[in-house]
């Protein structure tokens, strides 16, 4: 059974659950927020709003208004306003949410760092670095606390802190926590794992942002090599890694291997993604600056016109 069908399946099964349950009965909640996170963990967006809406409004009604699963609703419903791209809508959420828990459960439980967690996503996706990286560092201090200093638990904040301080250019800082990410997940998982791999190609990226090729270049090498040998040579990730890779020896002048790689990202993408995704559409405008790089205008401005066709099409 297919991720969709088992959802399907349970959403059918809830008219029985209402009739037996009753509709003001505290599991009833308990089951809609449960449907409501495999709908969203399958990119079921508006389903899985109403679901969470309904559950929040039946546990405001059911429990004391500042109850920790009032709060933990509030959370749910605010991720899927996220995911939808409504922020001004998420935001007094995760606010309350959040003031809920500090209430009820103190300001170091180790809950309070997903709702902390949650905002600090919202604050990276509008730009709000400053107030991102203090609800960050918070979560990451609270997990310190409770999970100690190298528990799986860590690499979602370590990676979101470390990528405001890429954003920023504040490589210097962002380095050692790719580095603690990429320690973490090598210890857990072992040396060739996909998280491994995620690890490398952040760390990598840095470096070659800032130019140093020779640290970027076998970061790229072994995270693409993991990715072929755990994934297959066709997965997508693959893909990311040869146009990573290809940008590295575009920007260090080895315009030769630059352009096989991105070759093959881009078949790869096109056969895994579709001719239209915006990963095609990336690569084929690293590929047109190489050409032009090389003295290939005309190939260039053919790759132009098919990149604007994608993204026409994404605005539609």
């Amino acid at each position: 059974m297919s991720i969709d069908e088992n959802v399907d399946a349970l959403l059918r099964l809830l008219p029985e659950m209402e009739q037996s349950l009753g509709l003001e009965h505290p599991d009833l909640a308990d089951y809609l927020i449960s449907l409501g996170l495999l709908l969203y963990h399958d990119s079921r967006f508006d389903e899985a709003e109403n679901l969470f809406a309904r559950a929040l409004a039946m546990r405001e009604r059911l429990l004391a208004v500042d109850h920790p699963d009032v709060a933990a609703a509030l959370n749910h419903l605010g991720l899927v306003y996220l995911a939808q791209g409504r922020y001004a809508e998420a935001e007094p959420l995760f606010k309350r949410a959040l003031s809920v828990q500090e209430k009820t459960l103190g300001p170091e439980h180790l809950s309070i760092a997903s709702a902390l967690s949650n905002m600090g996503d919202l604050y990276i996706t509008l730009n709000r670095y400053g107030e991102a990286e203090e609800v960050i560092k918070r979560a990451i201090k609270i997990r310190e606390r409770y999970l100690g200093l190298e528990d799986s638990g860590l690499v979602e904040v370590l990676n979101s802190l470390a990528n405001i301080y890429y954003e920023q250019g504040r490589n210097s800082d962002a380095e050692p926590l790719f580095r603690r990410v990429l320690k973490i997940e090598e210890r857990i998982h072992g040396h060739d794992h996909p998280n491994v791999a995620n690890a490398l190609n952040n760390l990598a990226a840095l470096f070659t942002d800032r130019e140093q090729f020779d640290q970027a270049e076998p970061l790229h090498r072994r995270a693409l090599a993991i990715r072929e040998k755990v994934l297959s040579p066709d997965h997508p990730k693959v893909a990311e890694s040869l146009n990573n890779l290809g940008w590295l020896y575009h920007q260090h002048g080895n315009h030769a291997r630059a352009e096989s790689l991105y070759k093959r990202a881009i078949e790869i993408w096109e056969r895994a993604l579709g001719p239209d995704h915006s990963f095609v559409a990336a690569c084929l405008e690293n590929y047109a600056d190489l050409l032009r790089k090389t003295n290939r205008t005309g190939e260039a401005l053919s790759l132009d016109a098919r990149v604007q066709e994608i993204r026409a099409k994404f605005m539609e």
